[in-house]
């Protein structure tokens, strides 16, 4: 058996008579000796198992236990070669291109066109490009390095139907060789109408309806996964899953408006959102700094989480990256970012032409820190973390929605999550379990409610009885009293009475004389007319 250590180490040759004498042989590199088919006499590399990376204990053991050589210390450092996996990895993404899908939103008349042509150094929104146009055209952009398609108007130039609408356009851009195929969400109409209430609504649907688009891809049994290497599925479809909001906030007033909190609180648990302050040249540098304070003591007092540019994805990249943390900090701390941004060239005093906003009292450049935050918003976009934000989006936010939407099937399907549920007997014993204790449940909430039923009707039936008692007292007294009131008027009547009849004895006797001999006189003469005939 041939063992080979290193490239000029010694070599052991063991016959089937014994081991021959160790003797110095220049070895070619292994990667150029040609395997050989019995696995008993190809070349291995030998290391002692138990301290595989140590370099101090370089004994090598054979299964007998009969030879034991110390390795020489001496040895020569080659190139293996998977340190230049990062590069096999780097062209393999360069190769298929990068995705990246934006949402941009809020009120309009805020630049949010005119930013997105400069953060792209491309005339994305223009005039000239037909409303209802999809294709992919090149047209000529503002970076020579850049190749981009037209796009379509700018929102606040486009008529759409009362309410927010979301309409999204994609782009292929083209910088030093990588592709980026850009998916823009624009949101026209938004604030635009008198009841705000429900401006959000259609955002919260477009962004859960790209989740679950893509949920549905990755749950299809019969997609087709080719490659290895970076986390890299061929067999999904193109993600269109939103990766980052820009939502824009207008500088008049002394804060944020209910709608921004309103659309903030529904935003910051599914996308990455980043505020911008729009045309920012419109504040002092104190109204500015004052109007950022009032913003994050809001988004504090709301509860509102934005995303927040981490230090740590700079750090991955140690001292060859081009910036520094000291920027990167700075860039952070001008959050939320105002920006003033503009797609006219303006000449300045020393002869530079740069893009701003000439004013009379001067020039507003946009790539000038001293102006607004575009220039720091631009590098931690764009150059420091936007593969973070795709990153973040499946990480975080996507897989927050996977669990969300796994969670509300389970629910929907009524599944018990038991240790035994995949036994059939045990499950049905479970469910039968569950059905006695909701059956008691049920029993037990019906006697209460029986027995609530019954007391409130004999408390009833009691207040009814005080009741009926009262008015049969109230009418006993109320008769008592008419009765010894009518007793006591027919004593007084009968005194006047007896009063009446002493006092006017003999006028009675008189009239009652007269009123006999009246009636002797009647019935005399009612006989003697009898007697005529």
């Amino acid at each position: 058996m041939v063992t080979v250590v290193s490239r000029n180490v010694m070599i052991k040759m063991e016959g089937s008579s014994g081991i021959s004498p160790s003797v110095d042989h220049k070895v070619q590199d292994s990667s150029t000796q040609k395997p050989n088919g019995d696995l008993n006499h190809r070349p291995v590399m030998a290391c002692n198992d138990t301290n595989r990376f140590g370099p101090q204990n370089n004994t090598y053991n054979n299964s007998s236990g009969s030879m034991s050589k110390a390795l020489p210390t001496n040895r020569l450092v080659t190139k293996v070669g998977f340190a230049n996996l990062p590069n096999q990895i780097h062209r393999k993404a360069v190769r298929r291109g990068f995705v990246f899908n934006l949402m941009i939103t809020g009120s309009s008349g805020l630049g949010k066109s005119t930013f997105i042509n400069s953060l792209f150094c491309a005339d994305i929104y223009n005039t000239d490009y037909p409303h209802n146009l999809w294709e992919f055209t090149s047209v000529p952009v503002l970076s020579p390095l850049s190749k981009c398609v037209i796009t379509f108007k700018g929102p606040s130039r486009r008529s759409y139907s009362s309410g927010t609408c979301v309409d999204s356009r994609t782009f292929a851009l083209n910088e030093a060789n990588v592709s980026l195929i850009l998916t823009i969400i624009d949101t026209p109409g938004f604030g635009s109408e008198l009841d705000n209430s429900s401006s959000w609504k259609p955002l919260v649907k477009y962004i859960d309806s790209r989740f679950e688009s893509y949920l549905r891809a990755e749950l299809n049994v019969s997609r087709v996964t080719v490659g290895s290497g970076a986390t890299y599925q061929p067999g999904l479809p193109n993600d269109q899953r939103v990766h980052l909001c820009l939502y824009f906030i207008s500088p008049n007033g002394h804060g944020l408006h209910q709608l921004d909190i309103e659309t903030l609180k529904q935003l910051h648990n599914r996308v990455n959102v980043v505020i911008i302050i729009g045309k920012a040249d419109s504040l002092t540098p104190d109204e500015c700094s004052q109007f950022k304070q009032t913003i994050l003591q809001e988004l504090h007092n709301h509860n509102i989480k934005l995303y927040d540019f981490p230090e740590s994805v700079a750090k991955l990249g140690g001292a060859e990256e081009s910036y520094s943390i000291n920027e990167i900090r700075q860039a952070r701390g001008r959050q939320p970012f105002a920006v003033a941004t503009s797609n006219n060239l303006v000449t300045l005093p020393d002869g530079r032409k740069v893009y701003g906003r000439s004013y009379p009292w001067g020039v507003v450049e946009c790539d000038n820190l001293a102006h607004n935050d575009f220039k720091a918003l631009k590098h931690l976009l764009m150059s420091v973390h936007l593969q973070d934000l795709i990153d973040v989006t499946h990480h975080v936010h996507y897989t927050n929605y996977f669990s969300s939407r796994l969670t509300s099937i389970a629910e929907a399907s009524k599944f018990l999550a038991t240790e035994d549920s995949r036994e059939p007997l045990s499950q049905l014993e479970t469910e039968r379990l569950a059905h006695q204790r909701k059956l008691a449940k049920l029993e037990s909430e019906m006697e209460n409610v029986f027995e609530q039923k019954v007391h409130e009707r004999t408390n009833k039936l009691i207040e009814t009885e005080r009741d009926l008692v009262e008015r049969a007292e109230q009418s006993e007294k109320h008769i008592l009293i008419q009765l010894t009131e009518f007793e006591k008027r027919r004593q007084e009547f009968e005194d006047e009475r007896a009063i009446w009849e002493a006092e006017n004895r003999e006028s009675l006797e008189a009239l009652q004389i007269t009123t006999d001999r009246g009636d002797f006189i009647k019935d005399k003469f009612r006989i003697k007319r009898k007697g005529l005939f």
